[in-house]
């Protein structure tokens, strides 16, 4: 009896860390197209602009350095931004596959271009 149950806790113990170790794995996923398209398209509208607002703080910290920008953004309602990178996403559907920062990268520097 006392083998059965020891090799019954040295097998969840197993089935235990390589769930855990499978697990890590993903942690993190990037962000697809597809979701940022869809709260941008009213789905999370909040999520959409959260997003985007990441992306121009972090655009931002990359110019202290002395990058050229990427997009030159302007004073402007946060929901028509959302809109137009819905509209991004409407009109370039392959970008649908890319991660959703490049996407919304692109969508900016359409958007906000500078001269």
């Amino acid at each position: 009896m006392k083998i059965i149950v020891t090799s019954c806790a040295a097998l969840s113990l197993a089935v235990l860390f390589t769930f855990v170790a499978l697990s890590a794995l993903r942690a993190y996923e990037a962000t697809t197209g597809v979701a940022l398209h869809e709260a941008c398209g009213g789905v999370a509208p909040h999520v959409c602009l959260s997003y985007l607002a990441g992306i121009a703080d972090m655009h931002e910290v990359g110019l202290a350095g002395g990058d050229t920008p990427l997009f030159c953004p302007r004073l402007e309602e946060l929901e028509k931004i959302g809109r137009g990178v819905w509209l991004y996403y409407e009109q370039n559907p392959d970008a649908l596959e890319q991660p959703a920062a490049l996407g919304a990268i692109q969508a900016l520097a359409l958007m906000f271009p500078c001269e």
